[in-house]
């Protein structure tokens, strides 16, 4: 027996027994290609070992065969051909015949015919269509129990040669049988006695199942639509025949809101949390009953309730929608209440109020009897204020001009005001947000491509906070720009938040590569604005929060008919053209290789990667496409999502290197419709549902009408905004005193759940959140309020007893210092040494680059080693609080990098005095002592080993 292996897709195969792999569940496209040949007796050539609790009550394989025609041999004239395809409890050895009651399909004679068959025992075989040499075949089985059950046999084998998608209820051959096993732990192939030396048998595009649509690689609309041509007409009634069931074996224990058991069989998306619809064996409410481990006692469900159930599940699992509507949740939680704004507690001491964030902050102290520090020195709430709002240090020439020393000064609203309207402003809290929305300039993944567009939205973000963007048009672009009424290059520009998603270019499976896409900009848009956990939904109801499944997959479904595209932004008619002619270039020569590999046999369908295409062009059409390339790249465009469904202006779509990209097709794009997807498996799809926000989030005055408008991205931004949904402003003023003082009034800002953290100033949050959306969602009205304070201007020193009665500092009653970002810490070093390139946006920029480190390359998987270093973001998923981390490699690269070495030099050469190092690095003066050592350093290592230890010091890598 031979055994070659032309490997076309990784994935998971058929392994020999001594492979180390685990037990194989599932292939989603395993095309390996197999050439087997004969041994003239038994023998297994191909097994593996899968998961039995994967395939608990159906299994379905799926295998391309060809059977060479000059090596078949005619029972007429010889002894026939044999070859199957078997499901059994134990491996075997290389011999071992896999017969007597075990379930095998495959090729067998009649006595007159090679045909296809099916069989448990050789004495009752059923025969298909007979075998044509040198021709591909697709072959399809499925082995089933008719009776569910861990202890009911696999009683049911079933085969289809070539089906078509519709087919499902007209197999070609069924076999049954009581007496066989009873679970699948190895499957394989066999050859027999007939199966000769010099037999050539292909097997191609080997993988199992758990349902039609999977094995039979359905997008899901075509899903839909097989099953609906399969499916049966309803026989069972949900009233007639379920309900009854339901209430005498089911309700007391399950019906209700308040019910013992936390399971609902009353409400639709509680059932479907235990129910494949259409897939009555793959439903955990009929194992649970059909093993008898519900409903619990002595009275169980008889064989015709059982069978009602299954039926009624394999039929669509129709429901009374009336009697038993979807409840809309209600939460005492804190976070899901209206923002009443709180009335300023009186301050003994004063009339009116000077600042409110003081009062709420004055009231918490006198709680726990804790007292606020003197105000910081000026020089160093100088120095706070520059790092904080520009990630920078104080100029060297300080704006106004003020004593380096002394009481602090007065809230000084020009110089906050100069700092904000600074781009340097704009470059520091764009950095925050772009934390926040996992912007890189990759695609992530394996093949982890470039988008060479993407660093347009990081210019977006940067203009947004420098301009005073307010947060209402900040957060309306973002989420729907292509779809506003007043559209333009900007708005579509601010859709690059939703195509920060990763994207797999390495996935053939649409549907999976698809889902992860929704998957990932649902949760982000859930934790980014709502501050909510939203994808423990994406397969069961949420545990701790009034969110179900249906919530999470209306919510997903105002993404589902869009998806991240290079965009042409400018409508010149030159650069349509030239896409289109590419795009057509493109598609000739995949046709050609698509007819070159259909003479070569090549499984259906055929995938061909865009590399792939490039290499088969000839001379000329190379030629043509570098010049079709070079033109498209001078052209204006930008990385962005596009739904052609809903947009205000139909878009071009440019070229993104991809292996295998999605369809940009906007019939393609525009037809997908959202569903829940039962267990969140995308191969499962259950009821279709209409885009929308959580039920519990909803006001009770939305008319019924009202929530059926087929709701779009621009439906959705209005509803973040309004006030029926509490969360958007408390969770966004939330991330503004966090990124000003290092934590936030809730320690989880990604997380207002019931499992996350209780504000520590619940009314000064409200406070904020109100003032938010009174000053027409104003965030430069509230970061004014916050630098203003003398919360944020206390000193950070040292005070014994307010340590004692607050050791975690929740009064504010000192100044917390944090370390700087990465960021910072090098555009620090770039600023002192002279050497920092202040140019704004554009293309990103090589390590080597003198920019700000917002502006260099940011690839996932491969950030600049000081980012990583320092803690910066994986840019996988939503950071929203930097973790600070201290380890040896910190200070050995601040102590020996060529950077740092070259940025202390530069430093040197400009401040040279220790005084001046002093003045420029840390805002203040050196004391006797420190000048003294300083001066015994320089005279001995020069001025550079000065600006070194400076910049290894815990003052120059801390916010004062």
């Amino acid at each position: 027996m031979v055994i070659t292996h032309h490997l076309m897709h990784s994935g998971e195969i058929f392994l020999n027994a001594q492979d180390s792999a685990g037990p194989w569940q599932r292939t989603d496209v395993a095309r390996e290609q197999f050439v087997i040949q004969g041994l003239g007796e038994r023998h297994n050539p191909l097994r593996r070992s899968i998961d039995p609790d994967y395939f608990q009550d159906q299994i379905f394989v799926r295998f391309q065969l060809q059977y060479g025609k000059d090596s078949i041999d005619d029972p007429e004239d010889g002894d026939g051909e044999f070859f199957v395809f078997w499901f059994d409890t134990m491996e075997g050895g290389d011999s071992s015949p896999h017969a007597n009651n075990i379930p095998n399909l495959g090729l067998h004679t009649d006595g007159r015919a090679n045909r296809f068959m099916v069989r448990y025992k050789s004495s009752e075989q059923k025969f298909a269509q007979s075998l044509q040499g040198g021709r591909d075949y697709v072959i399809v089985g499925l082995l089933s129990k008719t009776k569910l059950g861990s202890d009911q046999s696999f009683d049911q084998l079933q085969m289809w040669i070539d089906p078509k998608p519709d087919q499902l209820l007209l197999p070609d051959a069924v076999v049954t049988s009581e007496n066989t096993i009873k679970q699948v732990n190895w499957v394989g192939f066999s050859t027999g006695l007939k199966t000769e030396i010099d037999d050539e048998i292909t097997v191609t595009d080997l993988r199992l199942a758990r349902s039609w649509s999977e094995i039979m690689d359905l997008s899901l609309s075509d899903s839909e639509g097989a099953n609906l041509a399969s499916r049966p007409t309803p026989t069972v009634s949900f009233q007639k025949d379920v309900l009854p069931i339901f209430v005498k074996h089911c309700f007391d224990c399950h019906r209700g809101e308040n019910n013992e058991s936390g399971v609902r069989l009353d409400q639709f998306d509680d059932v479907l949390n235990q129910i494949s619809p259409y897939d009555s064996q793959q439903s955990e409410l009929l194992r649970l009953i059909a093993d008898q481990e519900m409903p619990p006692g002595d009275v169980k469900l008889n064989n015709d309730e059982l069978q009602v159930i299954a039926s009624w599940i394999d039929e669509g699992m129709q429901w009374d929608h009336d009697q038993f509507p979807v409840a809309i949740p209600k939460s005492d939680h804190w976070a899901f209440q209206p923002i009443k704004k709180p009335v300023i507690p009186v301050r003994p001491d004063r009339v009116e109020p000077e600042n409110p964030i003081d009062w709420f902050m004055l009231k918490s102290q006198q709680e726990l009897g804790t007292v606020s520090n003197a105000p910081a020195p000026v020089n160093e709430l100088e120095r706070r204020l520059y790092l904080d709002l520009h990630g920078l240090p104080v100029p060297e020439l300080p704006v106004p001009e003020l004593p380096a020393s002394g009481p602090a000064i007065p809230a000084n609203e020009q110089l906050i005001k100069d700092l904000m309207d600074d781009t340097a402003y704009g470059e520091r809290w764009g950095r925050h947000w772009l934390d926040l929305v996992r912007w890189a300039e990759s695609n992530g993944h394996q093949h982890n491509r470039d988008r060479n567009h993407a660093w347009r939205y990081r210019d977006w973000v940067i203009q947004a906070f420098s301009t005073g963007m307010d947060y209402h048009e900040f957060v309306m672009q973002q989420i729907a720009g292509d779809t506003l009424p007043d559209s333009n290059d900007q708005a579509l520009i601010a859709t690059g938040y939703l195509a920060a998603t990763r994207y797999s270019g390495n996935e053939l499976d649409k549907d999976i590569q698809r889902n992860d896409i929704l998957n990932d900009i649902t949760a982000n848009v859930g934790s980014t604005f709502l501050g909510l956990t939203i994808e423990c939904a994406q397969c069961h109801n949420h545990k701790f929060d009034p969110i179900s499944i249906r919530d999470y997959y209306q919510l997903q479904g105002f993404f589902a008919s869009g998806q991240p595209q290079n965009l042409l932004l400018k409508n010149d008619p030159e650069i349509t053209a030239a896409a289109l002619e590419r795009e057509t270039l493109i598609e000739v020569v995949r046709r050609r290789i698509i007819r070159s590999r259909r003479r070569q046999n090549y499984p259906e369908p055929i995938n061909v990667a865009p590399m792939t295409i490039t290499s088969k062009m000839s001379q000329g059409e190379k030629l043509k496409l570098k010049e079709l390339d070079a033109q498209l790249e001078q052209a204006s465009q930008t990385w962005a999502f596009y739904s052609p469904a809903y947009t205000s202006r139909v878009l071009t779509v440019m070229p993104h290197l991809m292996r295998w990209p999605l369809s940009s097709q906007p019939e393609v794009v525009s037809s997908y419709q959202p569903k829940i997807l039962i267990r969140g498996d995308v191969k499962t799809p259950g009821p279709s549902v209409e885009s929308d926000w959580p039920a519990f989030l909803r006001a009770d005055s939305d008319s019924e009408s009202t929530r059926k408008v087929n709701k779009n991205r621009h439906h959705l931004a209005q509803w973040l905004l309004s006030e029926t949904n509490p969360l958007t402003a408390r969770v966004w003023v939330n991330r503004l005193w966090q990124w000003h003082f290092g934590r936030g009034l809730v320690h989880t800002p990604n997380d207002f759940g019931v499992q996350g953290a209780h504000p520590t100033h619940p009314e000064l949050l409200d406070y904020l959140a109100a003032e938010l959306i009174e000053s027409d969602w104003d965030t430069s009205r509230i970061q004014q309020l916050i630098v203003q304070s003398d919360t944020y201007r206390v000193s950070s020193a040292f005070n014994a007893e307010n340590e004692s009665r607050d050791p975690e500092n929740h009064t504010y009653w000192r100044w917390q210092p944090r370390r700087l970002e990465a960021e910072v810490i090098r555009d620090s070093m770039l600023a002192l040494s002279g050497k920092l390139d202040r140019r704004i946006g554009g293309s990103s920029d090589t390590v080597g680059s003198r920019r700000r480190s917002l502006y260099l390359k940011q690839k996932r998987a491969d950030f600049p080693f000081q980012q990583d270093l320092f803690d910066g973001p994986s840019g996988v998923s939503s950071c929203a609080l930097r973790q600070i981390t201290t380890n040896a490699l910190q200070p050995l690269w601040l102590l020996n990098n060529e950077f740092v070495h070259e940025m202390a030099e530069a430093f040197a050469e400009r401040a040279k005095t220790v005084d001046q190092v002093f003045r420029m690095a840390l805002n203040r003066e050196p004391n006797a002592e420190e000048r003294e050592r300083l001066h015994l350093l320089q005279q001995e290592h020069g001025l550079a080993s000065v600006c070194m230890v400076i910049f290894n010091s815990s003052e120059f890598l801390y916010i004062p």
